[in-house]
């Protein structure tokens, strides 16, 4: 198989020429310019590579081991999921070779063999290194090209190459070099310069050879590259020789050395799968970083993370059973008096009663805030009391068969996307944040309809007349709950890059290709790095009203819709979770199919995110590709934050001072939920860069499960062949129908 070559040719070269290191952002460095990715340096001075920080070697990442074992499962998860989905592209026609899919490292055999944490680097991008790349070059004049092999490469012949005469007619001095912007790239994760050869394979030296470096016909070994058609596919080489001229071909193409050598002797079958991609190294598809996110826990509610873990099924089961009211969940306060005492924890049930007496006092009076406040409180010690290793208190769990079925299969779904996994941390956030005591008189969240003193107008008149519109609107949008968090704990860390595609496969030429998901080249010590940034910005929560959200469900005609009383204690999410549906980790079991209670729960959170990132775009001046969003589909919720680590200016919490209500009221106008393209979005199930999608960079889904239909109602989602040609009910037009427009 072939090997790829590192930036520099040699140990030796690495010991003449040191790469530069560059700064940029931490959330930058750790994903447009993480190794791999081509850049204009500043002034446009030429095109460069990312190379990694060879001096980083240790772990350096202000992040808690817990936090650490988190990334650990996420990334196993990860490199098995993308294998299963892109080796699943082998046909008995078209066999798929493991390395065709999954970096090398992670490979024995066709199974995949994740990375220990002693073999990975988590470190903070602080500094990455680069170098120019593509080192190719094309006189602007006579049209002749260069190619060097490595930086040192060209440092050694810089001299030749600036005093190279040109050719051209009525040139009289040195050619006019410029750096050449087209480079060649494949799904295989591989790049390479342009070349007037090509990779074929050698049965005779049993290796990848690169025919055609020199002149067929009169064998001179300089070349010449027209560049005069805008299209890039009809550049061609020709022979530099004046006396021969000789062009190779009329179209401009290059194989893949790396499948190439994965091909070996069958090469010459399987050209379209070899064939690379010419594109400038601007473009988007020559790099894409991997990354993963997920919400940092409290540190004071580590247990929570460990519910997560596979060997705790029954306490995750106990979890879920108290977190949506499931019968047969609830202990009874005698029951866990008693097991406290047995386990020796006179302490911990005092405080328990200490906490219940402030409870029954602010129900007395009337006071639902402490009252929601210390509610809270309970529900965390009883969680810990259950949740400890080993249990102080053991739950007695009632879950229905459908839910631990979902329990069983939880390997179906994927952490972003794992209903259980988005419950634990909705819970977490919902105690370090949306259910926190306030700390040195600043609430770490602040409802939009119960205003604290720095968001609230400073007359109380005011405040009291803005807090009641802002809950008519609320009711009108149809939410339960809304509000600014002040700090959106977040883990977001990039593990290696794809070029050409996202997604493990991608169709070309009428063919399912795999796409190979590479690592980072390692560093010094052997380490695979891990580049993580942690960040703590503003954010916008949402969570929509349940029993207006189940009688949508009821008017749009879903084929599975649970039994649910908006009035009994068992929580919507219950019934959700026990319906749910696995879409996949690169969404590759979303087809179209029936009309699911599940998907169009997701799809109305979703398409609910997009619009309130939008309209925050619009009066913020937050650009969108500086937002991302979370979604917690079984508690109906969801979470617009802004992106990044520079330091947060207060975008959110000034948009809502300055525009307050009337940020709120454009979320129910007929322009905000209207799409330029018209019919030609509504009949691709009303998502189109025209109106709801976003960069994929700030969008957790991959733009999918998008409708505005959903919201304003209109043509059915691409995805619902129930409705297919039809026409449902949109949220907001369910939730208004008593209003008077």
């Amino acid at each position: 198989m072939a090997t790829r070559r590192t930036f520099l040719a040699s140990e030796d070269d690495e010991k003449a020429l040191s790469a530069p290191t560059m700064a940029r952002s931490r959330n930058q460095l750790g994903s447009a310019y993480a190794p791999g990715a081509f850049f204009t340096f500043e002034g446009g001075l030429g095109a460069c590579i990312s190379i990694p920080d060879l001096s980083a070697s240790v772990d350096d990442a202000p992040i808690r081991p817990e936090t650490k074992a988190q990334i650990i499962l996420r990334l196993q998860e990860v490199w098995q999921s993308w294998f299963a989905r892109a080796y699943s592209m082998s046909t008995s026609d078209r066999q798929i070779d493991p390395h065709q899919c999954l970096d090398e490292a992670l490979l024995s055999g066709t199974s995949v063999v994740p990375l220990a944490g002693d073999r990975l680097a988590f470190l903070s991008p602080l500094r990455m290194g680069y170098a120019p790349a593509p080192l190719t070059f094309v006189c602007n004049k006579c049209h002749l090209f260069k190619r060097f092999e490595s930086a040192s490469d060209l440092s050694k012949n810089i001299g030749s190459l600036r005093n190279t005469q040109c050719t051209a007619a009525g040139a009289t001095g040195p050619c006019q070099w410029r750096q050449l912007d087209v480079i060649f790239v494949h799904w295989s994760g591989e790049w390479m310069p342009a070349t007037p050869g090509r990779w074929e394979w050698n049965n005779r030296t049993d290796d990848a050879w690169l025919y055609g470096e020199e002149c067929t016909v009169c064998g001179g070994k300089a070349f010449k590259l027209n560049t005069d058609s805008p299209r890039i596919g009809q550049w061609h080489f020709y022979c530099a020789n004046p006396t021969c001229g000789h062009k190779g071909s009329n179209e401009w193409r290059q194989n893949d050395r790396f499948t190439t050598g994965v091909f070996r002797d069958r090469a010459g079958a399987r050209i379209g799968e070899r064939r690379m991609e010419p594109i400038s190294y601007r473009a988007s598809s020559a790099y894409y970083p991997q990354a993963e996110q997920f919400v940092l826990f409290p540190e004071t509610e580590h247990q929570l993370i460990t519910l997560l873990e596979p060997q705790m099924h029954a306490e995750l089961a106990a979890f879920i059973a108290t977190k949506f009211h499931f019968g047969g969940a609830e202990l009874t306060p005698d029951e866990m008096k008693e097991a406290l005492l047995a386990a020796g924890k006179a302490s911990e049930w005092e405080s328990y009663e200490t906490i219940d007496r402030m409870r029954r006092d602010a129900e007395a009076r009337g006071d639902t805030e402490v009252l929601n406040l210390m509610n809270g409180e309970l529900r965390k010690l009883v969680t810990r009391w259950t949740t400890s290793d080993p249990p102080l208190v053991r739950p007695s769990v009632d879950l229905p068969s459908a839910v631990m079925v979902q329990l069983a299969n939880r390997s179906e779904y994927t952490s972003r996307f794992d209903p259980f996994v988005l419950a634990v941390e909705h819970e977490a956030l919902n105690r370090g944040k949306l259910s926190a005591a306030p700390d040195g008189g600043r609430s770490p969240f602040v409802r939009f309809n119960h205003l604290d003193n720095d968001l609230a107008p400073k007359d109380a008149t005011v405040k009291h007349a803005q807090e009641a519109e802002t809950q008519h609107l609320m009711d009108k949008l149809g939410l339960d709950d809304l509000g600014l968090i002040r700090e959106f704990d977040l883990c977001r860390f990039t593990h290696g890059y794809t070029r050409v595609s996202t997604t493990p496969t991608f169709e070309k030429r009428g063919q399912n290709m795999p796409v190979r998901l590479r690592l980072f080249e390692p560093l010094r010590n052997g380490q695979r790095p891990i580049y993580v940034v942690t960040q703590a910005n503003e954010a916008l929560y949402v969570r929509l009203d349940p029993k207006v959200v189940y009688t949508w469900l009821q008017a749009v005609g879903v084929h599975d819709l649970p039994e649910w009383d908006g009035d009994e204690s068992l929580l919507l999410g219950g019934r959700l979770l026990q319906v749910a549906q696995p879409f996949g980790r690169y969404f590759s079991l979303l087809r179209e199919d029936d009309a699911s209670t599940y998907r169009y729960v997701y799809t109305l959170l979703h398409t609910y995110a997009h619009v309130l990132m939008k309209n925050v775009a619009e009066l913020s001046g937050l650009d969108l590709g500086s937002m991302g969003e979370y979604i917690f589909p079984l508690d109906l919720a969801f979470v617009v934050y802004r992106n990044g680590t520079t330091m947060d200016l207060g975008n959110l919490s000034s948009l809502w001072r300055n525009e307050n209500n009337r940020f709120l009221s454009r979320l129910l106008e007929t322009s905000t939920h209207r799409c330029n393209s018209g019919r030609l979005c509504d009949g691709a199930g009303g998502a189109c860069p025209d109106c709801i999608m976003i960069p994929e960079t700030s969008c957790v889904a991959q733009n999918q499960l998008l409708s505005r239909a959903v919201l304003k109602g209109g043509p059915a989602p691409r995805e619902d062949a129930t409705h297919k040609g039809q026409r449902i009910r949109g949220f907001l037009e369910v939730v208004n129908e008593d209003y008077e427009n």
